[in-house]
């Protein structure tokens, strides 16, 4: 391991019910340093949604030139985001993923017997990086997926509704950890109701290409998993220089009901009415509507969106060292 890296340990304090858990992770972090004799790290509690963004820069800026910056998001997909938005533009920085997050959609991309290696300090401080393509939405960046329309509502709803519930009894606790699926299909059904976003008309691009429609959503894949094991488009990887869209059209709850298990478990193609897959690189999207938006989990509106993908933008430490491997059938 080359001694000039700096270790930056970014820590969501709400990707742990229990205060003692999020304790006991940073002692572990603390005792592997001090067992190595190396001090030249940093652990930070983010404080509020967003927090790392502007922080990771800052502490950036005070470490020689010569420096590999190696920051590791502590949690779930949103430190995760955050941590990936604080990068991006920094020169000799690298990404890790320590999962203990609600959901970790990313690591699900690799080996399910390597992702036990994610959370060992051991095999995240000696780890080789790979080079990661990353989808540029407007202002932001993320991992995994866009989307656009119902389902962005549905993952508000969802949220929502585990955000009201986790400081409740533990074992609705671990109901709201184990069973993601069942909140989002209740904040998919919620979010039907909304009868103008159903009917929302887009006008899309893609490498030149123009779609215009009523269409239920747009989601935008980088990689294979999204909502912790959901995976649309089972040949998506992150490191082929290819974005994945696809464009849904249900009209119906029941139709919802039916195909949307379909869609999560990548077999929508026996549907091509429903569901249309267009590869490209970039893609812009307009409607006269604001635009409802979930970049990696995160909820925004936007006027418009344009999405492109930035081939190898990020140094991803592989704790794995086996690489991506996405979805295993």
């Amino acid at each position: 391991m080359n001694s000039s890296i700096t270790h930056l340990f970014i820590v969501n304090p709400r990707s742990f019910w229990k205060k003692a858990r999020q304790n006991y992770v940073v002692a572990k972090i603390h005792q592997f340093f001090r067992d190595i004799g190396n001090n030249d790290y940093e652990i930070y509690v983010s404080r509020f949604p967003r927090d790392a963004v502007g922080f990771i820069p800052l502490f950036a800026k005070n470490l020689p030139e010569s420096a590999v910056l190696r920051v590791y998001a502590v949690g779930g997909d949103g430190i995760l985001f955050d941590c990936l938005n604080g990068i991006m533009g920094l020169a000799n920085v690298q990404l890790a993923v320590i999962p203990y997050g609600l959901t970790n959609s990313f690591i699900q991309g690799f080996d399910k017997n390597d992702r036990p290696s994610f959370k060992l300090m051991s095999q995240q401080y000696d780890a080789p990086v790979i080079p990661i393509d990353i989808l540029r939405c407007g202002s932001n960046y993320a991992l995994n997926y866009c989307t656009v329309g119902v389902e962005t509502e549905a993952v508000h709803r969802a949220e929502m509704a585990r955000e009201r519930l986790k400081s409740t009894h533990p074992l609705i606790q671990w109901f709201c950890k184990n069973f993601y699926p069942s909140f989002y299909l209740l904040g998919a059904l919620s979010a039907f109701s909304d009868k103008g976003l159903l009917h929302q008309l887009y006008d899309i691009m893609i490498d030149g290409e123009i779609i215009s429609g009523n269409f239920e959503g747009i989601s935008v894949f980088n990689g294979a998993y999204y909502g912790g094991s959901f995976h649309p488009v089972n040949n998506a990887v992150p490191n082929d220089g290819i974005l994945n869209m696809l464009t849904v059209q249900l009209r119906g709850v029941l139709k919802l009901i039916f195909l949307y298990p379909f869609y999560m478990s990548g077999k929508y193609t026996m549907f091509p009415r429903n569901f249309v897959h267009k590869p490209g690189n970039k893609i812009t999207i307009h409607s006269d509507k604001v635009l409802q938006i979930t970049m990696d989990g995160i909820v925004f509106y936007e006027p418009e969106l344009e999405i492109e993908l930035l081939p190898g933008a990020v140094q991803f430490v592989d704790a794995s060292g086996h690489g991506y491997k996405g979805v295993r059938l």
